[in-house]
Parts: structure tokens; sequence; C-alpha cells
């Protein structure tokens, strides 16, 4: 459901978190909370849009770090 939403110029999911939320069956505080950990832990990088809205992407450097080997 949510790849639905990614932008085909940067390949993020752009969406606000009450959108998220529901789109995953929790709160939006839950959504904070996981957005949180992955940003501390280098997953996702969060990128402010307009408002409450904004666009949701892995980072590229953890996601290809397995193929520099």
């Amino acid at each position: 459901v949510l790849s639905e939403h990614i932008d085909g110029n940067c390949g993020a999911v752009v969406a606000d978190q009450q959108f998220l939320a529901d789109q995953l069956s929790v709160t939006t505080r839950t959504i904070r909370n996981w957005v949180s950990f992955l940003e501390e832990n280098n997953c996702l990088v969060k990128i402010p849009i307009a408002g409450k809205i904004c666009a949701y992407a892995l980072d590229p450097a953890e996601v290809w770090k397995g193929y520099n080997t």
C-alpha cells in the first residue's frame, strides 16, 4: 500500500504521519517512535516537504552497504 505513494523522482514515500498511521493501523505516536528509531540508526532519511508532510526514504548508504564488499 505504501509503495503506491512513492515519489518517482526521489524514490521516497511522501505522506503525513496520520496517513502512515492509518495505513499501518497504529497511532501517530508509534509512527514518530518508529521514524525516530530508524533515523537514529541511519536507516531512514526524513525530508520535510510542507506542513506535516514529509518524504521518507531508506538511507541509500545503509541499503547498499552490503554490496560494497
